[in-house]
């Protein structure tokens, strides 16, 4: 959410509702406020309204608080409260069409019982006589202050409001945020290149090691296999030549035991006995 500038909310003297706004008040409450203690919110009217969707919903929280004696007349010489807002976009719209432009705080005197005071929020307001001086004498006049209900605690005293301007601080440009990226992953890089190098060394060094231990069992694998492979062709090869020769003998001899010999043709049909001459 936008970040508003240090702007002024209270001036010591101010009137109250009864009350007068001590300059050490404005000490305590600078030197006090801790939002993780108590979150001081921005409200409208000093009204803190249920439901979300409200218009008396919070529009924001009080993020820092600082006491400085303001240096401009008319108020030279006493002491200012100036706060930081982080806003919602619903109190920047408003704040930038010129709606709730004045402010009220409320304090309480003792806060938790430290006998010191601290800002419990801060209102806007539109119109000073909601929250303006006359509106503080005539709750101070009446026994039953027509604010009670506004506050955190009885205790507690509103402020008159004030006018003041709340700016927001420019926020970081595309281009910025771009660059500071480029600068942590460069920072990064750069602080473990020196590792990487090491390991990726290491890593070649292994990766060198395998190679030549696998080369060397592919060639010792590639002469045996040629070794066993000619055992295997010479075996064969005797093999077969037994066989053939033992094939060979057996043709032989069955040649010598039941060979015949074809008798001469005699030019007849095999049936009569008589033989026609060749002339």
């Amino acid at each position: 959410m936008p970040k508003s500038k240090p702007f002024r909310v209270a001036v010591e003297g101010a009137t109250c509702d009864g009350r007068t706004l001590e300059r050490q008040h404005i000490v305590q409450m600078a030197q006090r406020f801790n939002p993780t203690v108590y979150g001081a919110r921005v409200n409208l009217e000093h009204l803190r309204g249920y439901s979300p969707n409200s218009d008396f919903r919070a529009y924001g929280d009080v993020i820092s608080v600082k006491a400085e004696e303001i240096t401009e007349e008319p108020l030279k010489g006493k002491m200012g409260l100036y706060v930081q807002v982080d806003a919602t976009d619903d109190l920047v719209a408003l704040k930038k069409s010129r709606q709730k432009i004045y402010h009220s705080i409320e304090v309480h005197p003792s806060f938790a019982d430290t006998g010191e005071a601290y800002l419990m929020g801060l209102a806007c307001t539109d119109s000073p006589a909601s929250l303006g001086t006359e509106m503080m004498e005539f709750c101070a006049k009446n026994s039953v202050n027509p604010l009670s209900s506004r506050k955190h605690d009885q205790a507690c005293f509103f402020t008159a409001a004030v006018e003041s301007t709340m700016e927001f601080e420019d926020e970081q440009p595309p281009q910025d945020e771009g660059k500071n990226f480029f600068a942590r992953i460069k920072a990064l890089l750069g602080g473990t290149q020196q590792q990487f190098s090491q390991q990726n060394g290491e890593n070649r060094e292994a990766i060198e090691a395998i190679a030549e231990s696998q080369g060397k069992l592919l060639d010792s694998t590639t002469q045996l296999s040629a070794a066993v492979k000619g055992k295997a062709d010479a075996t064969e090869l005797e093999s077969l030549r037994k066989d053939f020769k033992a094939l060979e003998e057996k043709l032989k001899g069955q040649d010598a035991e039941q060979y015949n010999q074809r008798p001469a043709a005699t030019g007849g049909d095999g049936q009569s006995t008589q033989h026609l001459a060749d002339c």
